[in-house]
């Protein structure tokens, strides 16, 4: 009975591995069976030579709006951190002292007028007495003097008038310039002016948008070669400054370029002997006012272009320790990582200046699950990269 209940253990154990095999074949069948994985195949592409630097954002000009007379600031029209047009009002300083002055200057200018005019009779009824003898010669000079004096008064008067004009016209703050106005340092109700004028906010020009950065002295001298080489092609410009030929883009911070254009419109007159750059600045439009000041940026100028030139997607780079590399699929669809040089970055794209080259094929999904040596089935991709037309 014993022998009986263990051959039929055993034979229910075999008939199970029967049943548990084929699954187990087709799991492993799974496996063995190479991923289906997106691969470009790389044609080239015509790519910017370029040289990237850091710059730094400067709204010029920048004006602060002060205080220029003494008074409680009443109140101020403007949202903070908007902009502001030029000639549009900002602050009020509380106007009744002024206007009082302004009264008493147009009152003493009259009294003035007033005295001058008599003076001036005084000397016309003097001037036919004094050739008669009628009165002596220095009665007549006194008369002169102080009509004279009367005259001077009126001056005196009349610039004490325009005085209280200006500084009545002072109590109304306006913009100077059109631009981003900043955080209100004065609130309502506070006393300013007194002994200094009181910084009240600070106005930014932002359109067009200046951007600052240092160049070092053999990219200076790279660009100014590239330049004198080229310089029939730009229409016999011969420096930098005056040639507008050579484009400037900026990568902001989000990795994506600013669409459009800047040029050069100041270089530094010497190179820095401390740190061995010249300090150059680049004009961009910024209509929209995207671009504010104090912004960083990764300036681009572009020298000329490369016809067969390498551009791959940016989601393809791998950074392992501050080192770039791409996947790479052989013709044994075999997987192997390639350490590349990049240059510069185009929206979602980046140009490779070593490591690869046209005809290359790349990875463009699964980096999680591979490694290198790894085999795979790869779904063919077209490579449709281009550099958008404004940046080339």
């Amino acid at each position: 009975m014993k022998n009986r209940l263990i051959l039929s253990g055993l034979t229910i154990i075999f008939v199970s591995l029967l049943f548990l095999c084929p699954a187990c074949k087709t799991k492993n069948d799974q496996q063995q069976t190479p991923p289906s994985l997106k691969v470009m195949t790389l044609e080239g592409s015509q790519v910017p030579l370029s040289m990237d630097m850091v710059g730094l954002a400067e709204g010029i000009p920048t004006v602060e709006i002060r205080a220029r007379v003494e008074g409680y600031l009443e109140n101020w029209s403007f949202r903070e951190g908007s902009i502001v047009q030029k000639g549009q009002v900002l602050f009020t300083i509380e106007k009744s002292e002024y206007i009082n002055s302004l009264d008493f200057a147009q009152a003493d200018l009259a009294n003035k007028e007033a005295a001058w005019q008599y003076a001036q009779l005084n000397v016309a009824r003097l001037r036919p007495l004094v050739a008669t003898n009628a009165i002596s010669q220095n009665d007549f000079d006194v008369a002169v003097t102080e009509e004279k004096q009367a005259k001077a008064a009126v001056a005196s008067g009349e610039a004490s008038l325009q005085q209280a004009k200006l500084n009545l016209s002072y109590t109304t703050i306006s913009s100077p310039i059109t631009g981003y106005i900043g955080a209100v340092q004065v609130r309502p109700g506070n006393l300013v002016g007194r002994g200094e004028s009181t910084l009240l906010a600070t106005v930014s020009s932002v359109d067009p948008i200046y951007v600052n950065f240092q160049m070092n002295e053999t990219s200076y001298i790279s660009i100014m070669s590239w330049v004198l080489e080229h310089k029939d092609d730009l229409k016999g410009h011969d420096n930098l400054k005056d040639n507008n030929s050579i484009p400037v883009y900026m990568m902001l911070s989000n990795k994506q370029t600013y669409p459009f254009a800047g040029k050069i419109d100041f270089i530094g007159r010497e190179i820095d002997p401390a740190t061995g750059t010249i300090a150059l600045r680049a004009e961009f439009p910024n209509e929209d006012g995207l671009i504010k000041p104090g912004m960083y940026s990764e300036v681009t100028l572009i020298l000329g272009t490369e016809d067969d030139g390498i551009l791959i997607p940016q989601s393809s780079l791998q950074p392992i320790q501050d080192k770039d590399f791409v996947f790479t699929v052989d013709s044994a669809n075999k997987i192997q990582r390639v350490p590349v040089e990049t240059g510069q970055h185009i929206q979602n794209m980046v140009v490779v200046m070593k490591g690869l080259k046209s005809g290359d094929r790349i990875l463009l999904e699964g980096y999680q699950k591979i490694k290198d040596g790894m085999v795979i089935t790869p779904v063919l991709v077209k490579d449709t990269l281009k550099v958008p037309e404004i940046i080339k």
